[in-house]
């Protein structure tokens, strides 16, 4: 029998997410209202294009960021003001490492190129006991398109039937359900507690 894996999301799971809090430090950062990087940079589909893999490198999306923006402090700056609305959630990294068994590890995440560079930078300890990092940008399609679970299912070389799969999005925990993963919609520490912990424990 395949071995069970169980698949989380990074953005809401695996770490806190704030928006807005991204926001305001950009603002601060890049010297601009905080409603006017919302427009350049997500309301434009800039954000969702870099997620779905239009542009490869974090070098180019820093460019076009710039460009956008008309940004010309520090890669580093602007690099911790992108993600700034990821906070490591240390309780959920436990909850996991403890209760995952001989299960394999997996993410499962909208995010693109720089997100990826950066978070594994800044956070190498959360993601130290993952297996397979599944960033959207990799897969060519963002959740809850089918087409993104079809491309995560093929990277994991798993059945439907083997996934236990946690975000906290219910559109993309529904599609999960229609594809056939067992899928849970993320509340709470406690509650993922008593959903990942092995039937035995």
């Amino acid at each position: 029998m395949s071995r069970s894996h169980l698949v989380v999301d990074l953005g809401g799971v695996l770490f806190q997410f704030d928006h807005a809090r991204r926001l305001r430090h950009m603002a601060d950062t890049f010297a601009l209202p905080a409603d006017q990087i919302d427009k350049l940079l997500w309301q434009s589909g800039f954000s969702a294009d870099c997620d779905a893999g239009r542009y490869p490198n974090p070098v180019e999306i820093r460019q076009r960021i710039r460009a956008a923006t008309g940004f010309i402090g520090s890669d580093d700056d602007l690099d911790v003001a992108w993600c700034s609305a990821f906070r490591p959630d240390e309780a959920v990294r436990k909850t996991l490492e403890h209760h995952r068994g001989a299960r394999s590890l997996a993410l499962f995440t909208n995010n693109g190129p720089l997100e990826e560079d950066v978070l594994l930078r800044l956070y190498p300890t959360m993601f130290a006991g993952f297996e397979h990092l599944l960033f959207s940008h990799r897969l060519g399609h963002r959740k809850p398109a089918p087409a993104a679970f079809d491309a995560a299912l093929k990277r994991l070389g798993a059945a439907p039937g083997d996934i236990l799969f946690i975000d906290d999005s219910a559109a993309n925990t529904d599609t999960a359900r229609a594809a056939g993963w067992s899928a849970v919609l993320f509340r709470s520490v406690d509650a993922l507690e008593q959903a990942v912990r092995p039937p035995s424990a």
